[in-house]
């Protein structure tokens, strides 16, 4: 047990600057989950588009783009100018994203192949203006404080605010089907964006304004992308955390791929509009309960440690996770929200742990280098999330597939046989649970404690003292 401290009013960040940072996660939320929030409601269930297709073209785009992530955070560690190393690349990704969101549901072909390559291309063009945005924003993160527990609360803030967007985006779908689009999700997409467009601009830029970047690092020499990706590489923890990372991913979200055909199909019989108003009630209460989530784990991690906050909130995440088998029914279409609370309790803190875990390996990186060098692991963070969301992408059109779903039975029909329903369920529940457990037995071996990080800082402070 660790009682809390105070941290060097050096490495304080004022509630100012914490706030201001903070808004860019609601842009990086809106930029990131819109996308996968629609597609299925518009490429597939709107426009008929196959699953596994549909799969592919997220997948494409996002694998390329994930390969950029280390490219651009090298270029912002580099870089050299009056604005500083991350400002000016936040306020460029956040502008080209707001004008590219609404052009990624107007394909001027409908045949599968014209929507197919349409949706890939801009889908490509707008995961690289993301990567623009969210790898120097995430590293100005990582750089605010030096303090253990005080990049916590730093970091906290992206997710205070993200949440916002989180409470929002499940009612998109629903916004897409207003009368004023004569119910029709594929009309109402490009305008709904043009909205959350301006959300993002608004929230993105702010960060450029006010965030605080290392007294220092444009000073520091500068180091080749393959040197810089190498010396990144040998770190073993944070090696250990990348691949727990990626579990998570891919399983969590391959299994949430199936989670609105399950309320279409199964809790709500066929209806759309009433499945849309569940999605947007689930979701609300989960960004709701995150905000119960973040203290809970974050009090977990400065009595215990992050190692331990960690596996705490997987525990929630997949106990609440493992209930959704008996509160998934048509009988009582709302109790699925207990069950989703229980998990959101949980998992929103574990989101904010790996950030403020990567912050420690900044430090780590620098005892054996002597550079600040958050672009690259930022970068690297930003890889392995856009890989795993575009392997679960392609794994989640191919459950859908092995289910026995088909989009074009399921609307003539109007339902779905109860043997694939049964399968969807499984594969929605089953995989998420199964990620969660084997993630929480993995982070019980993770080696950087708080006494060894804050040795770290110690020493690296001691360093700076001599140098001065």
């Amino acid at each position: 047990m660790h009682p809390a401290h105070t941290p060097d009013p050096e490495a304080k960040v004022s509630l100012p600057k914490r706030i201001g940072w903070g808004f860019g996660g609601l842009a990086d939320n809106y930029i990131m989950n819109t996308v996968g929030t629609l597609v299925a409601p518009v490429y597939n269930i709107g426009l008929g588009m196959d699953p596994v297709g549909l799969g592919i073209a997220l997948f494409i785009p996002r694998f390329i783009d994930a390969l950029a992530d280390p490219v651009m955070g090298n270029i912002s560690d580099n870089t050299r100018s009056r604005w500083g190393r991350r400002r000016p690349y936040i306020v460029i990704g956040a502008i080209l994203c707001a004008i590219l969101l609404p052009l990624l549901w107007m394909p001027p072909v409908k045949t599968a192949s014209g929507m197919f390559w349409f949706f890939t291309v801009m889908s490509l063009i707008y995961s690289l203006a993301y990567t623009v945005f969210v790898v120097p924003y995430t590293a100005l993160g990582y750089e605010m404080t030096t303090d253990y527990d005080e990049r916590t609360r730093v970091l906290a803030w992206r997710m205070y605010i993200g949440l916002i967007g989180s409470m929002t985006l499940p009612w998109l779908y629903k916004l897409c089907l207003l009368p004023l689009f004569d119910g029709n999700a594929v009309v109402g997409a490009p305008w709904v964006c043009v909205g959350v467009g301006l959300l993002i601009v608004g929230s993105g830029i702010l960060p450029a304004i006010v965030g605080r970047e290392s007294a220092g690092a444009q000073d520091q020499n500068k180091i080749h992308l393959g040197s810089a990706l190498a010396c990144t590489m040998k770190n073993k923890a944070f090696l250990m955390l990348l691949a727990t990372y990626l579990l998570i991913i891919c399983g969590i979200f391959t299994g949430l791929s199936l989670g609105l055909y399950v309320n279409i199909y199964l809790v709500c019989k066929g209806s759309k509009d009433f499945a849309a108003t569940i999605t947007g009630y689930s979701g609300t209460l989960q960004a709701l309960t995150s905000y119960l989530s973040l203290p809970l784990i974050a009090a977990v991690s400065t009595r215990w440690g992050k190692r331990h906050a960690m596996i705490t909130g997987l525990c929630f995440g997949a106990v609440g996770t493992a209930s959704l088998w008996f509160t998934l029914t048509p009988e009582a279409p709302y109790l699925q929200l207990g069950s989703l609370f229980v998990a959101a309790l949980g998992m929103q803190g574990c989101w904010l742990m790996v950030s403020s875990m990567v912050a420690d390996i900044c430090d780590e990186d620098e005892l054996f280098t002597g550079l600040r060098r958050e672009g690259v692991y930022s970068a690297v963070v930003s890889f392995v999330l856009k890989l795993g969301l575009a392997l679960s992408a392609l794994t989640g059109g191919l459950v859908l597939k092995f289910s026995g779903y088909d989009a074009t039975l399921a609307e003539q029909a109007g339902h779905v046989a109860d043997g694939v329903l049964f399968k969807m369920k499984f594969l929605y529940v089953g995989l998420q649970c199964a990620t969660m457990v084997v993630a929480a037995v993995l982070f019980l071996f993770y080696p950087v404690s708080r006494a060894r990080s804050e040795q770290t800082r110690k020493t690296l402070d001691e360093r700076a003292r001599q140098a001065n």
